[in-house]
Protein backbone atom coordinates (compact mmCIF):
# COMPACT_ATOMS: atom_id res chain seq x y z
CA UNK A 1 0.00 0.00 0.00
CA UNK A 2 3.08 2.16 0.63
CA UNK A 3 4.46 2.07 -2.67
CA UNK A 4 0.85 3.26 -4.74
CA UNK A 5 0.94 6.44 -2.90
CA UNK A 6 4.53 7.17 -2.92
CA UNK A 7 4.16 8.17 -6.54
CA UNK A 8 0.94 10.20 -6.06
CA UNK A 9 3.29 11.69 -2.85
CA UNK A 10 6.14 12.74 -5.02
CA UNK A 11 3.98 14.13 -7.67
CA UNK A 12 1.79 16.35 -5.34
CA UNK A 13 5.32 17.31 -3.56
CA UNK A 14 6.24 18.06 -7.09
CA UNK A 15 3.32 20.44 -8.25
CA UNK A 16 3.36 21.88 -5.33
CA UNK A 17 6.71 23.14 -5.57
CA UNK A 18 6.18 24.23 -9.07
CA UNK A 19 3.18 26.33 -8.53
CA UNK A 20 4.72 27.88 -5.69
CA UNK A 21 7.94 29.07 -7.97
CA UNK A 22 5.94 30.11 -10.48
CA UNK A 23 4.09 32.48 -7.75
CA UNK A 24 7.34 33.92 -7.05
CA UNK A 25 8.47 34.37 -10.52
CA UNK A 26 9.03 38.07 -11.67
CA UNK A 27 8.02 39.54 -14.43
CA UNK A 28 10.27 42.11 -16.18
CA UNK A 29 8.58 45.37 -17.60
CA UNK A 30 8.11 44.81 -21.58
CA UNK A 31 8.76 47.80 -23.53
CA UNK A 32 6.09 47.89 -26.23
CA UNK A 33 6.37 49.72 -29.05
CA UNK A 34 4.31 52.26 -29.64
CA UNK A 35 4.45 52.99 -33.35
CA UNK A 36 5.82 50.78 -36.09
CA UNK A 37 7.60 51.82 -38.76
CA UNK A 38 7.99 50.19 -42.19
CA UNK A 39 8.82 46.69 -41.97
CA UNK A 40 7.91 46.63 -38.07
CA UNK A 41 10.36 48.51 -37.01
CA UNK A 42 9.37 50.76 -34.18
CA UNK A 43 10.56 54.65 -33.15
CA UNK A 44 11.50 53.08 -29.88
CA UNK A 45 13.68 50.90 -31.94
CA UNK A 46 15.48 53.29 -33.95
CA UNK A 47 16.05 55.91 -31.01
CA UNK A 48 17.96 52.36 -28.77
CA UNK A 49 19.27 51.31 -31.82
CA UNK A 50 20.90 54.59 -33.02
CA UNK A 51 22.32 55.76 -29.50
CA UNK A 52 23.77 52.05 -28.73
CA UNK A 53 25.31 52.40 -32.63
CA UNK A 54 26.69 55.86 -31.92
CA UNK A 55 28.27 55.03 -28.53
CA UNK A 56 29.66 51.85 -29.63
CA UNK A 57 31.05 53.43 -33.28
CA UNK A 58 32.59 56.39 -31.59
CA UNK A 59 33.61 55.00 -28.06
CA UNK A 60 35.27 52.04 -28.98
CA UNK A 61 37.80 53.56 -31.68
CA UNK A 62 38.42 57.22 -29.16
CA UNK A 63 39.19 53.86 -26.14
CA UNK A 64 41.04 51.51 -27.90
CA UNK A 65 42.86 53.67 -30.96
CA UNK A 66 42.96 56.96 -29.48
CA UNK A 67 42.75 60.27 -30.91
CA UNK A 68 44.27 59.41 -34.01
CA UNK A 69 42.07 56.17 -34.44
CA UNK A 70 38.89 58.27 -34.11
CA UNK A 71 39.65 61.64 -36.02
CA UNK A 72 40.97 59.40 -39.20
CA UNK A 73 37.97 57.68 -38.72
CA UNK A 74 35.61 60.67 -38.19
CA UNK A 75 37.65 62.50 -41.12
CA UNK A 76 38.10 60.88 -44.11
CA UNK A 77 40.34 62.22 -46.62
CA UNK A 78 41.65 65.17 -43.81
CA UNK A 79 45.33 65.20 -43.49
CA UNK A 80 45.41 64.36 -39.81
CA UNK A 81 49.18 63.72 -39.31
CA UNK A 82 49.66 67.09 -41.27
CA UNK A 83 47.53 69.24 -38.94
CA UNK A 84 49.17 66.91 -35.66
CA UNK A 85 52.52 68.09 -37.14
CA UNK A 86 52.28 71.77 -35.81
CA UNK A 87 51.11 70.53 -32.32
CA UNK A 88 53.58 69.72 -29.55
CA UNK A 89 53.81 66.45 -27.46
CA UNK A 90 51.66 67.52 -25.16
CA UNK A 91 49.28 68.85 -27.00
CA UNK A 92 49.17 65.53 -29.10
CA UNK A 93 49.05 63.52 -25.35
CA UNK A 94 46.39 65.62 -23.84
CA UNK A 95 44.22 64.97 -26.85
CA UNK A 96 44.87 61.37 -26.99
CA UNK A 97 44.10 61.00 -22.92
CA UNK A 98 40.62 62.99 -23.93
CA UNK A 99 40.18 61.06 -26.53
CA UNK A 100 40.09 57.59 -24.83
CA UNK A 101 38.37 59.59 -21.51
CA UNK A 102 35.26 60.25 -23.93
CA UNK A 103 35.43 56.71 -25.67
CA UNK A 104 35.20 54.99 -22.37
CA UNK A 105 32.12 56.86 -20.61
CA UNK A 106 30.63 56.78 -24.77
CA UNK A 107 30.68 52.97 -23.84
CA UNK A 108 29.67 52.92 -20.62
CA UNK A 109 26.69 55.64 -21.02
CA UNK A 110 25.93 52.63 -24.16
CA UNK A 111 25.90 49.62 -21.59
CA UNK A 112 23.63 51.47 -18.99
CA UNK A 113 21.46 52.71 -21.75
CA UNK A 114 21.34 48.48 -22.80
CA UNK A 115 20.77 47.30 -19.43
CA UNK A 116 18.09 50.76 -18.52
CA UNK A 117 16.04 49.56 -21.34
CA UNK A 118 14.81 46.47 -19.47
CA UNK A 119 13.89 48.17 -16.09
CA UNK A 120 12.93 51.22 -17.11
CA UNK A 121 9.36 52.96 -17.70
CA UNK A 122 8.92 53.48 -21.78
CA UNK A 123 8.17 57.13 -21.39
CA UNK A 124 10.60 57.92 -18.93
CA UNK A 125 13.18 55.97 -20.92
CA UNK A 126 12.64 57.69 -24.50
CA UNK A 127 12.27 60.93 -22.72
CA UNK A 128 16.16 60.57 -21.73
CA UNK A 129 17.45 59.32 -25.05
CA UNK A 130 15.08 62.08 -26.46
CA UNK A 131 17.00 64.89 -24.74
CA UNK A 132 20.57 63.62 -24.79
CA UNK A 133 20.30 63.47 -28.40
CA UNK A 134 19.11 67.05 -28.46
CA UNK A 135 21.66 67.64 -26.36
CA UNK A 136 23.77 66.54 -28.50
CA UNK A 137 22.84 67.57 -31.64
CA UNK A 138 23.46 71.38 -30.15
CA UNK A 139 26.96 70.43 -29.08
CA UNK A 140 27.76 69.34 -32.33
CA UNK A 141 26.36 71.99 -34.11
CA UNK A 142 27.41 75.26 -31.83
CA UNK A 143 30.54 74.10 -30.22
CA UNK A 144 32.37 71.58 -32.59
CA UNK A 145 31.79 72.07 -35.89
CA UNK A 146 32.53 76.19 -35.62
CA UNK A 147 36.06 75.06 -34.37
CA UNK A 148 36.41 71.84 -36.27
CA UNK A 149 38.88 71.40 -39.00
CA UNK A 150 36.18 69.31 -40.90
CA UNK A 151 33.01 70.69 -39.81
CA UNK A 152 30.76 69.11 -42.14
CA UNK A 153 31.02 65.69 -40.52
CA UNK A 154 29.95 67.24 -37.07
CA UNK A 155 26.71 68.94 -39.05
CA UNK A 156 26.36 65.46 -40.50
CA UNK A 157 26.55 63.48 -36.75
CA UNK A 158 23.92 66.59 -35.33
CA UNK A 159 21.48 65.59 -38.47
CA UNK A 160 21.64 62.12 -37.23
CA UNK A 161 21.36 63.30 -33.55
CA UNK A 162 18.07 65.22 -34.92
CA UNK A 163 16.94 61.98 -36.41
CA UNK A 164 17.47 60.18 -33.31
CA UNK A 165 15.11 62.36 -31.19
CA UNK A 166 12.41 63.02 -33.58
CA UNK A 167 12.61 59.37 -33.27
CA UNK A 168 12.65 59.27 -29.39
CA UNK A 169 10.33 61.66 -29.62
CA UNK A 170 7.74 59.32 -31.59
CA UNK A 171 8.40 56.84 -29.13
CA UNK A 172 6.63 58.55 -25.95
CA UNK A 173 3.40 59.24 -28.02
Amino acid sequence: ADRVYMPTLKLAALALLASSTAALKVEKPVVKPVLKLRGGVSAGDVITGGALFLSASVGLPALAGGSDALFMINYPGFDWAGYQAKWTAESKSYLDTMTRFFGGALLLAGALQYYAKDVMAAKPYYAILTVTQLVFAGLQIFFAAPTAAMPSVHYVYAGMNAVLAVAGAMAMI
